[in-house]
Order: C-alpha cells, then sequence, then structure tokens
C-alpha cells in the first residue's frame, strides 16, 4: 500500500482473507438458522441479485455475471474490520410486502468503474475518489438494480414489494463505521457475499447485510406451511414441499390402486415468471467423470496420454449449471462435435442438495 491508497492485487488479497473468514469465525450459523432456511436466503439473494445484475447490464452495456452466494453470520465491527477500504454503503428500506433494512456493500473502484461505464467511458480511466458526480451515477445504477430485484421479489413472493428509494453514502471503513447507528457494531447480522464479474473490468465481492429477525420473516414468508393431514392421508415433511423454494402446500392423499400420481418432476413450480431471468447468463459444464492422482503422475502428462476415470462405461454424465446439478445424459456425437442429450431432469431436491 502506498500513500494509503490499496492496490488491486493488496484488495484481491484482502478479499481472499475474509472469504476465508467467512467460516473461520466464531458464529454456528446453523444455531441461528437452518440449512433450509439458509439455502432460501440463497435462492432468494440469488434470483434478486441476477435479476439486478440483468438492470446494470443494460445500465453500462457489459455482461454482468453475480454468482450463486454464501450465507454466513457475522457483526458490523468485523465487517469493518474485514474491509479497511473505501466503500460505498447502500440503505435500501423494505416498505411494502416486507418489513426490514437491507445493506449493500460495495469497494469503491468497483462503484467508480460502474459510474465511468454509465458515463460512456470505458471503465478504465478512473478518478481518485468517488466525487459528487460519480456517486449520483452510482445512486441511480444502485436504483435501478434494487428496482429490479424488488420486481422480481414481488414474482417470487406472489405479492406487491416495494422498496425505498436507496440512500448511497461512501465510507472509509479504516476509520468510519459501516453505518451511521441503525445497526448496533456488535450485532450479530446475517451476511450473504456475492461474487460480481463485469467483464474483465471488475471481479470482486458484493455484501448483502440483513439482520436475523428480518431474514427469518423472510424465509417464513415465503415458505409454505406444513401440509394438512387428514384421517386416511399420509404425513409429509414440509422439508420435502419445500422443494428448491417454489413449490405450494398441497395436501398429499394415498392414491388408491386405481389412482395415479405424477412424478416430482413434473410437479407445478410455483408462480415463477421465467421472463425475468431469461437474459441472466449462466455456466453449463458436463462432468465426464472424476479421478485422483498424485502430484507425481500429474507432472508426467503429455499428448497422447490416457488418464483413467472412475465412472463406468455408460453410466450418465452430470451437467452442472453455476454449479447446480440441473440433468443427467449421455455422450454423443454430432458432425464433429461432441454434445450431450439429456436423458434425466434433476429433481429440485437434487438441486438443493448440489448447492450445500
Amino acid at each position: 500500500m502506498s500513500d494509503g491508497v490499496m492496490t488491486q492485487e493488496e484488495l484481491d488479497a484482502l478479499l481472499a482473507g475474509h472469504a476465508s473468514q467467512e467460516t473461520s469465525n466464531d458464529f454456528d450459523i446453523n444455531a441461528h438458522l437452518t440449512a433450509i432456511e439458509q439455502d432460501a436466503l440463497a435462492e432468494i439473494g440469488n434470483i434478486s441479485m441476477g435479476s439486478a445484475a440483468t438492470a446494470l447490464s443494460t445500465l453500462v452495456n457489459r455482461k454482468v455475471r453475480i454468482t450463486v452466494p454464501k450465507v454466513y453470520l457475522s457483526t458490523p465491527a468485523m465487517i469493518t474490520e474485514s474491509y479497511p477500504v473505501p466503500c460505498i454503503v447502500v440503505n435500501v428500506g423494505y416498505i411494502v410486502g416486507l418489513e426490514g433494512v437491507n445493506l449493500l456493500v460495495i469497494h469503491e473502484h468497483d462503484a467508480l468503474v460502474i459510474g465511468n461505464l454509465m458515463m460512456g467511458e470505458d471503465g478504465t480511466n478512473l478518478p481518485d475518489e468517488l466525487d459528487d458526480l460519480y456517486l449520483s451515477a452510482v445512486t441511480e445504477a444502485m436504483n435501478m438494480m434494487m428496482g429490479s430485484a424488488s420486481t422480481a421479489m414481488s414474482e417470487l413472493f406472489v405479492r406487491q414489494i416495494d422498496i425505498s428509494p436507496p440512500n448511497t453514502a461512501r465510507r472509509n471503513l479504516a476509520h468510519d463505521p459501516l453505518t451511521d447507528g441503525s445497526l448496533p457494531e456488535d450485532e450479530l447480522v446475517v451476511t450473504i457475499a456475492f461474487r460480481m464479474e463485469i467483464e474483465d473490468l471488475v471481479d470482486s465481492t458484493i455484501l448483502q447485510i440483513i439482520k436475523i429477525d428480518f431474514a427469518k420473516d423472510m424465509v417464513s414468508s415465503l415458505m409454505p406451511p406444513e401440509p394438512e393431514v387428514d384421517v386416511g392421508t399420509k404425513e409429509v415433511s414440509a422439508t420435502a414441499e419445500w422443494a428448491d423454494l417454489r413449490k405450494q402446500p398441497v395436501q398429499v392423499k394415498t392414491p388408491s390402486p386405481s389412482s395415479s400420481t405424477e412424478p416430482e418432476e413434473a410437479q407445478d413450480l410455483g408462480n415463477i415468471n421465467v421472463d425475468l431471468i431469461r437474459d441472466i447468463p449462466v455456466q453449463v459444464r458436463a462432468i465426464l467423470g472424476r479421478t485422483r492422482m498424485a502430484i507425481d503422475n500429474i507432472l508426467r502428462l503429455g499428448p497422447g496420454h490416457i488418464m483413467e476415470l472412475e465412472s463406468m462405461h455408460g453410466e450418465p454424465i452430470e451437467v452442472f449449471a453455476n454449479d447446480r446439478l440441473i440433468a443427467r445424459g449421455e455422450v454423443v456425437v454430432v458432425g464433429e462435435q461432441f454434445g450431450v442429450r439429456i436423458t434425466e431432469i434433476a429433481t429440485p431436491r437434487d438441486r438443493i442438495v448440489s448447492v450445500r
């Protein structure tokens, strides 16, 4: 660090250190949030911030990618200590449909890139710090992003959800507190970390901070109530009915011999508006097989070497979208290229398990 300015390399190292702290702190998230609640918060964040990324991509005319988040517990004091650099803190209040405060923490360099792109520049010739003009541009970007996120959440929660205009402030966390007193420094909060990429200009972390009570209220209002059980019906676990946040509560009865039931994959996934997420880019990959090798054997690899995989010939291969299992299939040859023919769609339960 020179003249109090942190280089990008130092910032990357700092963010990596903060990521490792997520799992090394003394706070057991399982004591406050169940695994289902954690998955639900991650899914809510994934859908809302995915919609926000699409809105930002339109504003800056660049591909914006926000990855599946990580959920953990922290305190405002620990976050401030982990990010001793200038940041932009965005305060968003939910006023209709949900009631609570949502804080977003964005590194100042990322905000400068966003503001620069919105002004028609290439995102490289940046000022030393955020002035009033850039802060106004970033505030407008946050307003558009969070408006798009609230629209996506309205579709997810199947009711209107409105937010107050975002309040954006610059804070140097090297000596400023994270908030102006809206959150006690030692209060446990739910922290959701997203990785944001803007082509080759930004590869950084966005933090979403909400109170534990607000997080629980958000999940409970989304999750269906425990299904009713009548005489002659089967008892069904509420966890099974959750099915990736989208199923509605159902009453499952013991089928008669003449009745037929639909497979889990064919059941209704709820009132999601797919149009909101059609343009969100995802990375699709197929895993042909896995193996373990000693480093000595890896160093001996060369052209023509045959590597044996643990999977058996003819076994289905797994297809992932953004590290989430979505399907299984088989390898086929199309012209002079290889392809994957889908033979099985992963169940909602498989998709939940694959992100844990």
